[in-house]
């Protein structure tokens, strides 16, 4: 077994160094706050709340909880309409829920339902509580007047996408006639 060398001059000491708070700023979101010391040594990274660790995590590292499909989707909407500002993963249009493509100048927004928004793949619990989210995004869509298109997926299938952004295509075009108007 190996011994743990001590740092610290008494167990004093160690606990002052534990329990001492600190002002920090979050890499995500750049807001203040404070942490123990203690706290801080355990990781590599600074952010303020789980949330903020979990958005910096899915947008700013490789792995992602982005199906193939939704990535597909997004990369046919960013190619077709470049001159567009569109967005991945976006929390700013709904109060702070996800919308997994944003096109703010147009006030559309678009989710990717997977098979877990129907089935309780992960438990009955986490069924209820993402469609519980589904309603609030709806909701919140409406009061902001925000054209919400969600697109039920169970197939997960190439061609499926595709006829997606075929339709998606078409309501894009449309939102940026109404716009010239």
């Amino acid at each position: 077994a190996r011994k743990r060398q001590n740092v610290f001059c008494s167990p004093q000491c160690w606990n002052k160094f534990r329990e001492e708070p600190i002002q920090l700023i979050c890499e995500w979101c750049s807001n203040q706050f404070t942490r123990r010391k203690s706290e801080i040594a355990k990781s590599k990274h600074c952010f303020c709340t789980k949330s903020c660790a979990a958005s910096c995590n899915n947008t700013k590292k490789r792995k992602s909880r982005r199906s193939k499909s939704e990535t597909m989707l997004f990369d046919l909407i960013k190619t077709e309409f470049h001159y567009l500002e569109v967005l991945p993963n976006d929390k700013t249009m709904l109060d702070g829920y996800e919308v997994d493509i944003a096109i703010p100048k147009l006030k559309l927004a678009i989710e990717w339902n997977g098979i877990v928004h129907f089935k309780p793949i992960y438990g009955n619990d986490k069924l209820s509580k993402v469609q519980n989210n589904d309603k609030m995004k709806l909701d919140i869509a409406k009061s902001k007047s925000i054209n919400l298109i969600v697109i039920p997926d169970l197939v997960s299938k190439e061609y499926y996408v595709i006829e997606a952004f075929q339709s998606i295509k078409k309501t894009i075009h449309y939102l940026l006639n109404e716009k010239k108007k």
